[in-house]
């Protein structure tokens, strides 16, 4: 198999290729749970593996932008990196926000993942898993945004910082899953969680149209001739047990590589 000796996962094989697995989808559809269970399988199976919530909800604000700043600056100092930096903030500048401060907001979000994303790939050959990374930073872009217009696609941007070690799952599930599932958490982690009862229904309205937009921006471009990324969909329903996401999550994972793997061989011929 292409992409390096592949390591047996549940009588499966999961390529060497494969250094990120990353989950998109609504809010409330079970990225951190589905993260967390296929973390557990991988690990159980014998691969290392990370793993992470990149957004670092889990530490106080200043020790999350301390984390960030860590991550960040010292990329900075890279020709490359800065390149990158430099079209997340045009496009995100260009596309525009409804508050001036989300202009910030997920500018530096985005910096942080593409930071992170760059540091792990000097180090070993662990797998990530993300419950939320680059899709879900630009998912929040445009979920506020003004839709002015960019330059640049977003794709051609997660292009640039690397599209072939990563595996985007997509959480398929539609708003009434999502927002019962939200609902009935104790905590107030989302923004949607946060809003108003008068302004739910339109929040959850942007929220899903952002959503589609990636979804369809992806897979229009399996059909590319060049960075096609490996999408991965999991079907949602309020009576798949977590476990069973979990192990239609690493199915799903193995049939994306296998087809980008055919691609590429049949136009190499």
């Amino acid at each position: 198999m292409a992409g390096g000796e592949p390591r047996s996962v549940g009588g499966y094989a999961l390529p060497a290729g494969i250094r990120f697995i990353e989950f998109f989808g609504l809010p409330g559809i079970g990225k951190t749970t589905a993260s967390r269970l296929l973390a557990e399988r991988l690990r159980s199976a014998g691969s290392v593996v990370d793993e992470k919530r990149t957004t670092w909800e889990d530490k106080a604000l200043v020790a999350r932008q301390l984390n960030r700043l860590n991550l960040v600056l010292p990329r900075l100092r890279h020709g490359d990196f800065r390149s990158i930096a430099s079209r997340i903030a045009k496009f995100v500048a260009e596309d525009g926000q409804e508050a001036p401060v989300d202009l910030l907001r997920w500018t530096w979000s985005l910096w942080s993942v593409a930071a992170y994303m760059a540091d792990q790939r000097s180090k070993g050959d662990k797998v990530t898993v993300l419950d939320q990374g680059l899709l879900q930073g630009f998912w929040s872009v445009l979920l506020k945004s003004r839709h002015r217009g960019t330059s640049e696609h977003w794709l051609d941007i997660i292009a640039a910082i690397g599209l072939d070690d990563i595996v985007f799952v997509e959480l398929r599930g539609g708003i009434d899953l999502a927002r019962n599932r939200i609902r009935s958490r104790d905590d107030r982690a989302s923004r949607l969680q946060r809003q108003t009862a008068t302004g739910e229904g339109a929040l959850w309205t942007k929220a899903e149209r952002a959503y589609c937009t990636i979804a369809a921006d992806l897979w229009r471009r399996q059909n590319a001739a060049h960075s096609m990324p490996m999408l991965a969909v999991v079907d949602m329903s309020a009576s798949a047990s977590p476990e069973e996401v979990a192990d239609k999550t690493l199915q799903a994972v193995l049939l994306a590589y296998e087809r980008r793997q055919r691609s590429i061989e049949s136009g190499s011929h």
